[in-house]
């Protein structure tokens, strides 16, 4: 009978692997550039096109119908959004392993604020969903006045996304901070706690996203490889 893998980290190791392979998966998707340089400032076509609030800012990300890049363009951006779905359960999954994974040392407190922690997941995975329902009916609209009632709502439901995502990263990296002593996950604190705040001033100037995410993301990395770390020490230990 083979012995039975007890691990919390493999299943933080198992999750983060196919969250890494699906965001590469959806990166093949991913336009690299806006059609016009002249639009709301970001780098990224993606959270510029979350973010925009005229059909103006949509066509200069986008185009218009009369350039004939515009059908493979927008091609792009509905798979990408279409197979962004199932990219919203496997990012909810792991930040909520990930969430119960800091709090396994605290538990009898943590489980009333992981209870909590997880309203805020659900709310920006369901934010998230509604925003892609708005981008692709944005892509579909044939005129700029058809665009105006998805505009209406785009950039405060990407807003509360990220407020929600970001503020469960945020309460994540203090536990880091307080109930760990790896490296790893003392810097992903930092980072966590980090974005969040970027995340709250971009209320003020949404560019701060740009810096924000990225933060996140490394994060997430850095919490990956300490799930592959932890593990493959276990495993070395129980070896010998």
């Amino acid at each position: 009978m083979g012995e039975k893998i007890n691990f919390p980290e493999f299943w933080g190791l198992g999750l983060g692997l196919f969250l890494s392979l699906y965001a590469g998966f959806l990166n093949h998707f991913t336009p690299r550039e806006p059609f016009s340089e002249n639009h709301s400032g970001f780098s990224s076509p993606i959270l510029a096109l979350e973010t925009a609030e005229t059909p103006k800012h949509v066509q200069d990300i986008i185009g218009v119908m009369e350039n004939e890049e515009f059908a493979n363009i927008t091609s792009s951006y509905r798979i990408l959004h279409y197979f962004d779905f199932g990219f919203i359960f496997c990012y909810m999954a792991f930040l909520a392993y990930t969430g119960h994974y800091s709090g396994r040392r605290v538990r009898p407190i943590f489980m009333k604020i992981f209870v909590g922690m997880i309203a805020v997941l659900v709310i920006g995975g369901f934010a998230d969903l509604v925003e892609n329902i708005l981008i692709l009916n944005l892509l579909d609209a044939k005129t700029a006045e058809e665009m105006l009632p998805s505009l209406e709502y785009l950039k405060p439901t990407a807003q509360l996304k990220w407020f929600c995502l970001l503020a469960y990263v945020g309460t994540i990296g203090i536990y880091f901070w307080l109930y760990e002593r790896g490296i790893l996950l003392r810097i992903s604190s930092v980072l966590f706690v980090t974005a969040f705040f970027l995340g709250l001033f971009s209320i003020f100037k949404t560019n701060l996203l740009e810096i924000g995410f990225p933060l996140m993301a490394v994060g997430l990395c850095l919490t990956w490889f300490h799930y592959g770390f932890s593990l493959a020490f276990s495993s070395l230990s129980k070896k010998t």
